[in-house]
């Protein structure tokens, strides 16, 4: 035996088991492990209602009930340790006799309306019914209680969410939805209120059941308690099939099960995947499916004539692709054509975007970034290092100490931002968030440490500092130049610059160096960020003075954005790509481009000093949700040809010289690539809207036309993703410490407020404002606003508000909005945030490509 061998097995504990029968079954679990575990683990059935695998047991229902062997009585398996040499029995007699008995008590009054409950075919109360409790000589023999809220209901449905209805007749009292909400989800929106009988499940006094995971409780309701008016009356649960699918939303991949008939999807449900997403699912995912089934799909290709567009055939709108693209190429040459992709749609479809370009049309000018402004140009960029860090998302759970730095994380990553809660509540663990504006994420925070605007770098710098002089930092790295490196140099003039104190920062500093497997985020303020290089430069020296970066422990990395940011990134759907990528992509396409390609950053300069004549952008919408909406409007007026591809019509359709139209997620089978570089399947649950088709096909035949066929049949485009992702490595580079210089951003102009433009909490992107479900929980463009600042400017919630741009030299200044404001119970100071999911609202009128801090005035508008 080896001497590693021998020090691994010194160092790793060994599992305590503890033995015990089952059913005459010999059977060996953790302890610490419930014999319902145990039952569970050996697929022995035993029913349950309150119970479930992500939540603390609690022996509400007793449906659970099992005999064990010289216990006088019958145990509740969720809440009874296995102990050594327990003999246990789940059906026997008297277990059977105990189940029955919670039925028929459960029975007294719950309504018998099956017919009419949209749980009917799913309801673990009519199954175990069926089971155990159907009988003629019950016991109670009285007309059963109701409980009537509004006498003029037949059935007493309750709206108690956007989203969700209430029957408290069906209610069986297990708590699940209310210990969900706080256990795994940290929501209070939703409680048991008055005792005994007399218990009912409501929304919190004056408000809603509308937090991002509010789905979640209507699917973990066992009987027909809680429904979601998005399925309610729609099809019979045995009148549908199911497929997998995957969130085509978040980087997060939370793994979801789509519910259809014949002709379309009904509905999204969470489908448990312990690595990603626990089985909790954002409404986001759940509701976002609605995009395949909205009326507002485009359902034929478009051509501009004379002003207006018009429906025509696929050959037609292609034909006109064809020729204009070759007058461009033939004309002008192909560095004039410039492709922008978005990143949430599928690999293969990603794959034959790069290869339209670089293979068929010989230009290396795609992008798959258009969100973003001041993009890396260099394929060495600190910032594209740490945002290629290896990541997992389970691993969250299991660290100890979790640094979260420019992250608004339940807008952003819902799924990690509940593996972080889980890690708090079932570890204890440390979470430390740094941003510079109060978040609903950091609620549960050790230190929630706001830093002054447009100071992250030296937020961050003050930890590097702290490590070093507390001597915390790992003794490997070469320190002795430090001070020479970053500006501010000394931990007193960075805490001073940030606002944060030396205290705080160094009891941080010491948590995470103390740390054994510690997890350090880093999130879209600093990737939205034009200051992000410098940013993730001192993003990375925390990491490798705490030995993160070097693989010593723990995990550090800005998180991808998208479904399919992270297979973009690995498939080279970008300017500056590796000599790894080129190489595989030269041998795959053929032929490739000399000529450096130009990011969206320089697509946009091009277009408008006459570099870029055509661009297909596929999927995108960068009018809305770019930075800077006037400089990309101008640089996409200014463009002689522009074709554009989505689901729906939208304010960069409206530039476009010919539009063509997508296939959803639901639509087709595809995959992506999530934040951890894990892949996954999703398929199709319905038949394709009108003439849409699957990105892949719709640019094959933009190939075909051209004269190039991008493959022969879509398992060689898939051996050609598959050979992409298999040898993309992330870029690696020596370890030392990088340089970072702050420099302060222009003093706001009085009265001026800082803004934040980005994504409402049940919003993503364009795409969602299709969701009829998504629209009742954010109907529309919000101004969110502190309590304080509203009452020193008299405003409350639903008032008008005037935006107006406070600062520009690229044309802003001068823009106005009127925005509805939403009163926040977050928010604090001064600080403004505004949705950018809606057309008819483009508030990315007001962010700046040139400034860190984008600020506006506001003023009431006084009702007539």
């Amino acid at each position: 035996m080896s001497d590693t061998a021998t020090k691994d097995q010194k160092t790793t504990p060994a599992v305590e088991m503890v033995s015990l029968t089952i059913d005459g079954r010999p059977i060996s679990v953790k302890k610490g492990a419930t014999v319902l575990d145990a039952c569970r683990q050996e697929n022995i059935p035993v029913p349950t209602f309150c119970w479930h695998p992500k939540l603390r047991s609690v022996g509400a229902c007793r449906m659970c009930y099992v005999e064990i062997e010289k216990f006088p009585k019958l145990m509740v398996s969720c809440a009874t340790e296995a102990m050594n040499d327990m003999v246990v029995l789940t059906d026997s007699e008297k277990c059977r006799e105990g189940r029955k008995a919670i039925i028929e008590f459960i029975l007294l009054d719950h309504p018998l309306d099956c017919p009419t409950c949209d749980k009917g075919g799913e309801c673990d109360l009519q199954d175990n019914a069926f089971e155990y409790g159907l009988s003629d000589d019950t016991r109670f023999a009285f007309r059963k209680a109701r409980k009537i809220r509004d006498k003029n209901s037949t059935f007493d449905d309750l709206q108690i969410g956007p989203e969700m209805v209430r029957n408290q007749n069906r209610c069986i009292l297990c708590y699940k939805c209310v210990r969900a909400n706080e256990e795994a989800f940290g929501e209070y929106d939703i409680g048991a209120y008055q005792r005994g009988h007399n218990t009912e499940i409501d929304a919190a006094p004056g408000g809603q059941v509308a937090s991002l995971y509010s789905g979640n409780l209507v699917e973990i309701c066992p009987v027909g308690a809680l429904t979601s008016s998005d399925w309610r009356y729609k099809i019979r649960v045995w009148n549908t099939q199911t497929v997998p699918s995957i969130d085509p939303y978040h980087a997060d991949g939370a793994n979801l099960t789509l519910w259809k008939d014949a002709t379309k999807v009904h509905r999204a449900t969470s489908r448990m995947n312990d690595d990603t997403d626990d089985g909790w699912i954002s409404d986001i995912a759940r509701y976002g499916y609605q995009i395949a089934t909205s009326e507002r799909r485009i359902k034929a290709p478009l051509v501009n004539k004379n002003g207006a567009m018009v429906e025509v055939s696929w050959e037609e709108a292609l034909g006109v692709i064809s020729r204009r693209f070759k007058e461009v190429k033939e004309s002008q040459g192909a560095p004039c054509l410039a492709g922008v992709v978005s990143p949430n749609l599928d690999l293969k479809t990603l794959h034959a975007f790069n290869k339209l370009f670089r293979g068929a049309l010989g230009s290396n000018n795609v992008d798959y970034r258009s969100d973003y402004s001041n993009l890396p140009t260099d394929a060495d960029s600190t910032y594209g290092f740490m945002a290629s860090r290896s990541f997992s998302i389970d691993a969250v759970a299991s660290s100890d100490v979790i640094f979260v730095v420019g992250s608004n994380l339940i807008r952003e990553h819902p799924n990690v931002h509940l593996k972080t809660r889980r890690a708090i509540f079932e570890k204890l663990s440390w979470l430390y968030t740094a941003n510079p504006i109060v978040t609903k994420s950091a609620d549960c925070s050790t230190d929630e440490m706001i830093y002054n605007l447009g100071t992250d770098e030296v937020f961050l710098n003050g930890v590097t500092l702290s490590l070093i002089q507390q001597g915390l930092a790992d003794k490997e790295v070469d320190t002795g130049k430090i001070e020479t490196l970053l500006i501010p140099n000394t931990l007193e003039k960075c805490a001073e610059t940030c606002g944060v104190s030396v205290e705080r920062i160094n009891e941080c500093a010491k948590r995470l160096a103390n740390s054994k497997s510690p997890t350090l985020i880093a999130g879209e303020l600093v990737s939205n960020s034009i200051a992000r290089e410098n940013i993730a430069k001192s993003f990375y020296n925390v990491a490798l003075l705490l030995g993160i970066v070097q693989g010593k422990r723990g995990q550090a990395a800005v998180l991808a954005k998208a479904a399919n940011s992270k297979g973009a990134e690995a498939l080279g759907l970008f300017p500056e790509i590796s000599a790894t990528q080129t190489a595989t992509l030269k041998n795959q396409f053929q032929s490739f481009p000399e000529l450096a390609g130009a990011n969206w950053d320089a697509m946009l300069s091009g277009a408008q000093g006459e570099d870029i004549k055509a661009m297909l952008i596929f999927g995108a919408n960068p009018v809305q949700t770019g930075a800077d909406y006037n400089h990309i409007k101008k640089s996409l007026e200014s463009l002689d040809f522009l074709v554009v591809a989505d689901l729906k019509e939208t304010p960069t359709t409206a530039l476009a010289d010919v539009v063509l139209p997508l296939s959803s997620f639901a639509e087709y089978d595809g995959s992506f690539t999530n934040l951890e570089g894990r892949t996954q399947d999703f398929c199709a649950g319905m038949k394709r809207i009108g003439a849409s088709l699957p990105g892949y096909e719709a640019l094959n035949r933009i190939a075909q036309s051209l004269g190039f066929s991008l493959y022969a049949d879509l398992s060689s485009l898939q051996d050609e993703v598959s050979e992409l992702l298999d040898s993309y490595n992330a870029p690696e580079r020596k370890h030392f410490l990088m340089e970072s210089h702050f420099q302060a951003p222009p003093a706001p102009q009085e009265n001026s407020l800082p803004l934040f433009a980005g994504d409402a909490l049940h919003h993503f992107g364009h795409w969602t404002e299709m969701c009829h479900s998504l629209l009742e929980f954010n109907p529309e463009a919000a101004l969110e606003i502190s309590a304080d600042l509203a009452s020193r400017l008299d405003i409350q919630t639903g008032d008008s508000v005037r935006v107006l741009c406070d600062r520009g030299d690229k044309g802003n200044k001068g823009e106005k909005l009127i925005l509805k404001a939403l009163v926040s119970d977050i928010l604090e100071g001064d600080t403004l945030l505004a949705s950018h999911n809606f057309a008819a609202k483009p508030v990315n009128c007001f962010t700046s490509r040139d400034s860190r801090v984008s600020y506006v005035r506001i003023e009431k508008i006084e009702k007539q």
